[in-house]
Parts: structure tokens; C-alpha cells; sequence
């Protein structure tokens, strides 16, 4: 079956999936279609096994799909441009550094304790075998989460913008810092050797590095061809050739593809808020929040279909359910740890910990990470952790959030400047902070 045909099968099948969650289900759409999608996996399962008509020929154009190439180099770059290019860099600003340190500090965390307590739990538990550099490539791959459903969830129910940037901007970090970890112990499991300090800074550095400086020139790129376009589809083109364009370099130059985009979509988001006329601006997040909705709901019904393709033993069900819960674990350390120790310096909603924890959804691209593996049966381990730990967090955690988060959070406290802390006095900054600040 040809890439168009199966494009359009998919498609079909999503637009099939959304009006029936719309009229019927009623729940949130990528929720909604992955649930379908889901069910649909399920019946076909059952037809193969009664061997009812067609339903192997259905199993084998499944098969054929290439889910890792089309999420990761098909998918993922326009998903992350779409996210980061509607986010306020004036609203973002204030929050930065504890994103940043969200991000990175909670990949981390998550990705060593993850990895260790699998490692633990198959080897002395079940009495399985799957090597440490996998277990901590798991954790790796798991760490990065996916705002879409819950976002939409917490803004109903109206918590205030900080909780709502700090969500909203830590996954997306993640998401980059992710990739970089997932690629270095991926390096480390394909080759199995081991690297030197040395090596391990070049590597990180290149990675991140790298994918910042190339942001910054293709997005300025971009913006000038922009001032001489006369038409706003010209525009929209451009952006286009951004997005797919600078993701392929940051991969052919090594780089992180995921790092290189997510900047992009900040610094070109921002020169199009500072200087953009408004007409273009309204049409290019018109645009691009239409293939955000479009391929966010598609990628849920390829996260169900993969339900079929993805193998299963009562060995790997119970290892599953202790992922779901090893993951929970490894998220609630990775958010309360800096949460403990920037709370002393910025302020931090009541609900912070318990809504970023429980809030921490996965979506397709672990799994895209998780089908690069080499095929084997380390591979089927970790795919069938993922794909259990992503269905639950998706059908469970995002139908939940909501009753989770409860009432209004607090105001826009959140977003006080600290070095107007002095002006602020039920701000958390703790005195000494506050006299080095005015020092500086």
C-alpha cells in the first residue's frame, strides 16, 4: 500500500472518528479518536482470531505503515512549531528560567529514576533480562510529555497563566531535552560502548548548541523573506519551508531536530508578534493552529492502531502495569524536586506538583522514538512499556485532570516579576536573593 493510500486511510478514519466522538462521546477530541481508535485495534484483533473477512489483509496494511518515519520526520517538527509559535514570549519571559529548569532538571530526574526502578523491577522481580542502557533509554524516551489534551482541560476550568505557561512551556522544552537524552543513550545501546566525559560534552553541546544557533539563523532567515513577500500565502509558504526545512538540517548536521524547532517557533513567533502586519499574524496561527488540530488528532488514531502491531504476553502485561506506575513515581520526583527548590525563589501554585504530575500526558512521540530501536526483543519491551504507560496516561490522566485540578488556582501571582520582589512583599523571594538581585 502506497504512503498517499495509507495517509488517506488514516485520515479518513480520523475525520470518521471526530464527528462520532463530537456527537456521540462528547469527550475531548484526541482523547475521544484515540479511544475509537483503541476499539476499532480491539474488534480487529478479535476478527483475526475468529478470522473473519479481511481482517488479516486490514492487520498487514497496519503493519505497513512506517509509524516511527512518519511521526518523527512527518509529524513531530510541525507539531512542536505549531505549539511554540502561539506561545507569548512576553508571558513566557517571566517564567523562563523555571521552565527551563523544569525541563531539564525533570528529564533528567525522571529519565535515572525511571530507568533504574525498571531495571530493578524486571531483573529482580519478574526475573527478566533487558540491559540498564536500555532501561535508562526507556526512561529517556518516556520523559518528555505532551500538553494538548490536558491544556485545553486546565483553561476550562480556569487556572491561572503561570500554572498554565509553566505546563504548557515545560513540555515543550522536554520534548527537545528529551530527544537529546533518548539519542545519547540510543548511541550508547546501538554500539554498546561507552563514552568519555569529554565525548559526552561535545555530544550535548553540539546537540543543543547547535540547534540554537541554527534556529536563530533560519529564523531570521525566514522573517526577512517574509518583509518581502506581498502576500500573506506566501507567508504561510515560507513558514512551511522553516518548519520542514530546518528540521532536516538540524538532523543532517547532527543537532537536535526537536531542540532547533521548538527555538524556531519562539524566535520566529516573536519577530511575527513585534512586526508582522496583524492580517498576516491572524492568517499564520489560523493556519497553523488548523494543521496543529488535523495531525495532533491523526497522530491519537495512529497511537490506536498501534494496539495491533504491538506484541503482548501475560509477561509483558504485568511489566506494563508496573511501568504505568514506575513512570507516575518518576514523574512526581522529577516535578517536586525543583518545585521544592525554586519555590524558595519564585512562586508556585498550591496545585503546582499535583497538576504537573498528574497533568505529565505522553503522546506519539515516545513511541516514534521507541519503534527506532533495533528489532528485538528488548525493543518489544520497551515499545509495549510505552504504549501501555501512553494509552493510560491518555485515556486515564487526561479524562481525570479536570476533577484533579478542582477549583481556580490562584492568580496571576505567578508571573510577578522576581526583581520586583522588594515592591511584592508576599512574594517568596527570601531577603538575601532579593539584595544580590538589586547588586547585579
Amino acid at each position: 500500500m502506497s504512503l498517499p493510500a495509507i495517509f488517506a486511510a488514516v485520515l479518513v478514519m480520523t475525520a470518521v472518528f471526530s464527528v462520532f466522538n463530537d456527537r456521540v462521546l462528547g469527550l475531548h477530541r484526541t482523547i475521544g479518536v484515540m479511544l475509537l481508535a483503541l476499539v476499532f485495534s480491539i474488534m480487529l484483533l478479535l476478527g483475526i482470531h475468529f478470522h473473519w473477512p479481511y481482517s488479516e489483509q486490514v492487520r498487514a496494511i497496519i503493519g505497513d505503515i512506517n509509524f516511527s518515519e512518519t511521526l518523527i520526520h512527518g509529524m513531530l517538527g510541525a507539531l512542536l512549531f505549531a505549539g511554540a509559535i502561539n506561545i507569548d514570549f512576553d508571558e513566557l519571559q517571566p517564567r523562563l528560567f523555571v521552565i527551563t529548569i523544569l525541563a531539564i532538571c525533570g528529564v533528567l530526574i525522571s529519565t535515572f529514576v525511571i530507568g533504574f526502578l525498571i531495571w530493578g523491577f524486571i531483573h529482580y522481580i519478574i526475573g527478566g533480562s533487558l540491559p540498564l542502557v536500555y532501561c535508562l533509554t526507556f526512561g529517556a524516551l518516556i520523559s518528555p510529555t505532551d500538553p494538548i489534551a490536558v491544556l485545553a482541560i486546565l483553561r476550562s476550568i480556569g487556572v491561572s497563566k503561570g500554572l498554565d505557561m509553566d505546563v504548557c512551556g515545560e513540555s515543550l522544552f522536554n520534548d527537545g531535552i528529551g530527544f537529546v537524552v533518548f539519542a545519547f543513550f540510543y548511541t550508547l545501546a546501538v554500539n554498546s560502548e561507552t563514552m568519555s566525559a569529554s565525548a559526552v560534552s561535545l555530544f550535548f553541546f553540539k546537540s543543543v548548541g547547535g540547534g540554537f544557533i541554527l534556529a536563530a539563523v533560519c529564523s531570521y532567515i525566514a522573517y526577512y523573506l517574509t518583509k518581502l513577500a506581498v502576500d500573506s500565502h506566501v507567508e504561510i509558504l515560507i513558514t512551511l519551508a522553516l518548519v520542514f526545512g530546518s528540521f532536516e538540517a538540524a538532523d543532517l548536521l547532527g543537532f537536535s531536530p526537536a531542540i532547533t524547532i521548538v527555538i524556531v517557533g519562539i524566535l520566529f513567533g516573536r519577530l511575527c508578534h513585534k512586526k508582522m502586519r496583524h492580517g498576516t499574524k491572524e492568517a499564520l496561527h489560523e493556519f497553523w493552529g488548523v494543521i496543529d488540530e488535523v495531525l495532533n488528532t491523526m497522530l491519537f488514531v495512529m497511537v490506536g492502531l498501534l494496539l495491533v502491531i504491538v506484541p503482548v504476553t501475560s509477561k509483558e502485561l504485568i511489566i506494563g502495569v508496573a511501568a504505568i506506575a514506575i513512570v507516575l513515581f518518576g514523574r512526581w520526583v522529577s516535578v517536586l524536586i525543583p518545585v521544592s527548590i525554586l519555590q524558595k525563589w519564585f512562586f508556585f501554585s498550591p496545585r503546582s506538583v499535583r497538576i504537573l504530575t498528574w497533568g505529565g500526558l505522553r503522546g506519539g512521540l515516545p513511541i516514534a522514538m521507541a519503534l527506532t530501536l533495533p528489532a528485538g526483543g528488548n525493543r518489544d519491551i520497551i515499545l509495549w512499556m510505552t504504549y501501555a504507560v501512553v494509552v493510560f496516561s491518555i485515556l486515564i490522566q487526561g479524562t481525570t485532570i479536570g476533577r484533579l485540578a478542582g477549583e481556580r488556582t490562584t492568580p496571576d501571582d505567578a508571573y510577578r516579576d522576581p526583581r520586583l520582589a522588594d515592591n511584592t512583599p508576599e512574594s517568596k523571594f527570601s531577603s538575601k536573593m532579593l539584595n544580590k538581585l538589586k547588586k547585579s
